[in-house]
């Protein structure tokens, strides 16, 4: 889970946005406003931090640890 930064970023070409490194946190569970895929988040970007993803916080569901970037 972390805040969205609508810009892109070296290690996240694909999308127009990443997540804010200092903002992300682990969770087991989550509220499902901030859940969203992504693509769907990418589609919808000029809509996210009001009603869709409050606060700018996105915590995809399905979202896994695959490696850590430095």
């Amino acid at each position: 889970m972390g805040r969205i930064r609508k810009q892109t970023a070296s290690y996240n070409p694909k999308y127009s946005y990443y997540i804010d490194p200092t903002t992300v946190s682990f969770f087991n569970h989550a509220i499902e406003v901030c859940d969203a895929s992504l693509t769907y988040l990418e589609d919808n970007l000029d809509e996210a931090c009001g009603a869709f993803l409050p606060g700018c916080f996105f915590c995809p569901w399905t979202s896994q640890i695959t490696r850590e970037i430095k």
